[in-house]
């Protein structure tokens, strides 16, 4: 083998090893791999309360609490089936209301009550299209949607 050949194969091996490195440091970061699953699922599998877990469902009307440090918020969440109280501390997106899809990521504590360290939310009514709008959601040049 030339030398070429040899300087090319060796660049090769080291990009490699380099991008398996960072793939396996990737995936032993923790919270990393967590799971994700329904309230009701994630209630029937009765987790550990150390395990990392990300939990989807909706947000039950009339139960968001909202603490006065406007840091900390309190809520159930369900998917239709099962309920779950979670508490959060953190930023709160602006779309967290009654009704909203939420997932929520952390863990159960001893008490019963999910402690999410982690929590997105979208409001779905918010970017639906208007009565009589065009189904893809366009408007022609300079109309303003209903």
């Amino acid at each position: 083998m030339d030398k070429r050949k040899l300087k090319f194969t060796l660049i090769g091996l080291g990009v490699l090893a380099s991008m398996g490195l960072l793939l396996v440091a990737a995936i032993n970061q923790p919270g990393n791999l967590a799971y994700y699953l329904s309230v009701d699922e994630y209630l029937k599998s009765r987790p550990a309360t150390d395990d990392n877990f990300r939990v989807n469902g909706k947000v039950k009307e009339g139960s968001i609490v909202r603490e006065p440090s406007g840091m900390d918020v309190t809520f159930t969440m369900t998917d239709g089936t099962a309920e779950m109280p979670v508490v959060y501390h953190g930023t709160i997106p602006d779309t967290f209301v009654d009704g909203a899809d939420v997932v929520v990521q952390g863990a159960i504590g001893s008490n019963g009550v999910f402690v999410a360290d982690n929590m997105l939310a979208k409001c779905p009514s918010k970017y639906e299209a208007a009565d009589g709008a065009d189904p893809k959601g366009r408007t022609a040049y300079g109309q303003q949607p209903n």
